[in-house]
């Protein structure tokens, strides 16, 4: 792995990296990778699913799951014939 150092880093700019750091249980090393990381992940050219695509995707695997319990939604709530929860 490649090594970064970084000179002249203001007390105000290391303060913030150090509170955002004890608010995610990092290091200070890690959390100025992990916000390197969310800087930079806008220049991901890689193609991103639309919404539509995405909520495409999540409705054929919710359709595609096993049924794991045939009773209608009523008799899981435990309302009876009057519509009255016992």
């Amino acid at each position: 792995m490649t090594t970064l150092m970084l000179h002249d880093i203001s007390d105000n700019l290391y303060q913030k990296l150090k509170a955002l750091a004890e608010a995610h249980r990092h290091s200070v090393n890690q959390e100025a990778l992990s916000v390197l990381e969310s800087a930079l992940a806008p220049l991901d050219d890689t193609p991103k699913p639309s919404t539509q695509e995405t909520l495409d995707w999540l409705r054929l695997e919710v359709w595609t799951l096993p049924v794991l319990d045939g009773r209608n939604p009523d008799e899981i709530l435990g309302y009876n014939e009057h519509g009255l929860f016992d």
